[in-house]
């Protein structure tokens, strides 16, 4: 999503029915936010982030890391996925399918969620740690910093409930 800046204003012309925004003065901009602000606005709780695990996977692959607890723990990650395969192909090889594919379905599910859940908290633990690894991430648009406040503005306030019109007895 590419945003064109003007002093001032955001346009996005991907959005069309969203003309324009002006910024809020009271919130900091996250991509100019130092590590100690971070820090402070994370554990003050006024910051919630979000980590993209396929982009930090992507970078795990292809070299970018060098946080070496990141590193240790994706290359584990990797391991119990190599063994969930040749387990699964042996699997197949010696019991019914009907037994295999259902146990390996659960057992990837299962494996999935929990490696989505624990590499965010790695990641984000990484980068509450680590000032060149939270400018790293931050940079690689890999983690995503937002404020509480726009979270809340985001959902629509809940309408006032209407009251049932009242039937006319016969």
């Amino acid at each position: 999503m590419v945003l064109r800046q003007l002093p001032g204003f955001t346009f996005d012309p991907l959005n069309p029915l969203r003309q324009c925004i002006p910024p809020r003065a009271d919130r900091k901009d996250p991509d100019i936010m130092s590590h100690n602000e971070f820090v402070l606005g994370y554990e003050s709780g006024s910051l919630a982030c979000g980590v993209s695990t396929s982009l930090i996977l992507r970078l795990f692959f292809t070299g970018k890391i060098r946080e070496k607890k990141v590193l240790i723990i994706l290359f584990l990650w990797t391991l119990v996925f190599l063994a969930l395969m040749i387990a699964s192909v042996v699997g197949f090889l010696h019991f019914p399918a009907l037994w295999v594919l259902p146990v390996t379905i659960v057992v990837l599910a299962i494996c999935l969620l929990a490696f989505y859940f624990l590499i965010g908290d790695l990641v984000l633990s990484a980068a509450l740690a680590n000032e060149e690894f939270y400018e790293f991430v931050k940079a690689h648009r890999a983690l995503t910093i937002h404020s509480v406040d726009e979270e809340k503005s985001s959902q629509p306030a809940k309408g006032m409930q209407m009251r049932r019109a009242r039937r006319a007895h016969r």
